[in-house]
């Protein structure tokens, strides 16, 4: 998914218009670590080591289902950080990650609580444009929303689907307690998970 994917309501390509599902409320994708850049300059091809930091925001659905599916990929990090750097490339520019430097990357995806309540807003709503393609099956049973959950529910199974994950950050926690605040549902178990995950 390219980064014009993630604009705010829709594009313009070949004169027709792209419609999006936006968020009310955006997630961060941050992270930063050791690259090697390629640059080709006709026959000669030039390799440098070096340090870059990646950052986008994920403004519409289609940005938030693409990481929700790198969740429990084996190789997250590097998906991740290529759904990012990608956009950056183009046929001179070329960034090449090896084993060793993935290791040093640190890259996380986090939004605040409401971000999270948002996107459930979105789909229980009935916002989802009409032509959303999720990345898998299980993404588009929560957009079509078969079984009715409520926004409760929805950002529940978000939480639950997230936040185990070492992609996504503590706002997936977060959201969790703010909901089952809401229901006054005993919370020291959840809170004692927050507080595990913000001291590593």
């Amino acid at each position: 998914m390219s980064e014009a994917a993630d604009t705010d309501v829709a594009d313009a390509i070949d004169g027709e218009a792209v419609d999006v599902t936006a968020l009310p409320r955006s997630f961060l994708v941050e992270g930063s670590g050791p690259v090697t850049v390629v640059r080709d300059h006709g026959d000669v091809t030039e390799r440098t080591e070096g340090e870059v930091s990646i950052s986008r925001r994920l403004e519409t659905l289609d940005g938030f289902a693409t990481f929700w599916a790198f969740r429990d990929l084996r190789n997250w990090k590097r998906n991740a950080i290529r759904e990012v750097l990608e956009d950056h490339e183009d046929g001179s520019l070329r960034y090449v990650i090896s084993d060793d430097q993935l290791e040093q990357w640190d890259v996380q995806v986090d939004g605040r609580a409401q971000a999270f309540i948002g996107v459930a807003e979105t789909i229980v709503d009935g916002e989802v444009a009409d032509n959303f393609e999720a990345p898998d099956h299980r993404f588009e049973s929560y957009a079509q929303n078969p079984s009715g959950r409520d926004v409760d529910e929805m950002t529940l199974d978000f939480a639950k689907d997230l936040k185990t994950s070492p992609l996504w950050g503590p706002g997936t926690r977060l959201a969790e307690l703010t909901i089952r605040h809401s229901k006054r549902d005993e919370l020291e178990h959840y809170v004692g998970e927050l507080l595990e995950e913000v001291s590593e």
